[in-house]
């Protein structure tokens, strides 16, 4: 290799390192899985010439899968398309590997913080001379190593937003977390005509249970009603605790024909639910609400608290129609 040679495989590999720094820094700034995300998934394959990038995730016990769902809306969620959640992951060197059809040639790297093994970041091409065996690859190991950082970073950024938006006791998202969620589903529904439901309601007599038998039944019937309720809905579903003892729930693409059944379906697992008090007896829970399909339209705003409100004068008349009831609430 001549002087000309080597000048010139300096010059790009400078430039290679340029670019490389200014996109951990991109990185670094990140504070949200959308963010980091969107900038692996779509900014590194722009930033490097590459056709696809894909992560092979180890999350054993669902937690990382679990962080990303409850930040990303609908339409965000398609980015885990290109994410492989697994319990395990085999550890890995770097160097070039065997792509899937349609890409030629392929580069894995571990992604490795603090000796902990989080996975692995892929990297595919359609160029056959892209990724080759025996090439170097101490700049991109350097990169799987800040793309390590940063997952685990932002999933403490997103734990303790998380956490202010969560109601301690439950475990559901407070009225502020579930404002969140509802002004993200009414600007989806602006952008695409979609039509999601809210359902809302309270504990029938939740004083009396207080009173008979003790604040902590009460809470105790509290987390009982959120851990069940997760245990009939959607990933995608919203449990809210609005308050006290009124909770509701947004269901994003559920149809008004459908709305019923769930309805019922909620009913029936209040109902179901095994609560016992300090002595062993069973404290039986029924719920009284109302249940609403929307659809927004563009440069239509409709603020949380007015669907609430609406929808509870159809609350009340459930509870004076005799409790243990959801009645439809109309348009």
């Amino acid at each position: 290799m001549d002087l000309e040679e080597l000048l010139a495989n300096a010059r790009r590999n400078e430039a290679l390192l340029r670019r490389l720094q200014a996109f951990e820094l991109q990185l670094l700034s990140c504070q949200t899985w959308f963010d980091l995300l969107t900038l692996l998934l779509d900014g590194l394959p722009a930033q490097f010439e590459l056709d696809a990038v894909t992560l092979k995730v180890c999350d054993p016990d669902g937690e990382l899968k679990a962080s990303m769902l409850q930040s990303l809306d609908l339409e965000q969620a398609v980015l885990l398309n290109q994410l492989d959640f697994q319990g395990r992951v085999p550890m890995i060197s770097a160097g070039p590997v065997a792509p899937p059809p349609p890409w030629r040639t392929g580069l894995a790297l571990p992604l490795l913080r603090n000796d902990v093994y989080l996975g692995q970041l892929r990297l595919y091409s359609r160029h056959a001379d892209r990724f080759q065996s025996g090439m170097a690859t101490d700049f991109m190991q350097h990169l799987a190593a800040v793309v390590a950082a940063c997952l685990f970073m932002v999933k403490q950024t997103e734990e303790t937003a998380r956490q202010a938006l969560t109601d301690p006791l439950t475990g559901a998202e407070n009225r502020r977390g579930f404002e969140r969620a509802y002004q993200r589903e009414w600007a989806r529904g602006q952008r695409q005509y979609h039509v999601f439901a809210m359902v809302l309601f309270d504990l029938d007599h939740f004083k009396q249970v207080n009173d008979v038998h003790g604040h902590v039944t009460g809470d105790r019937v509290l987390k009982t009603l959120c851990r069940s309720l997760k245990g009939i809905m959607r990933p995608t579903d919203h449990i809210g605790r609005l308050g006290g003892e009124e909770f509701a729930l947004l269901l994003p693409g559920c149809q008004p024909d459908q709305l019923p059944a769930v309805a019922a379906r909620v009913t029936e697992c209040i109902r179901a639910m095994e609560v016992v008090n300090d002595v062993g007896k069973r404290v039986p829970v029924t719920a009284s609400g109302s249940y609403l399909c929307l659809t927004p339209h563009p440069q239509q705003q409709l603020e949380l608290s007015r669907i609430v409100e609406h929808m509870d004068t159809y609350l009340y008349q459930a509870k004076n129609n005799g409790r243990d009831q959801f009645i439809c609430a109309e348009q």
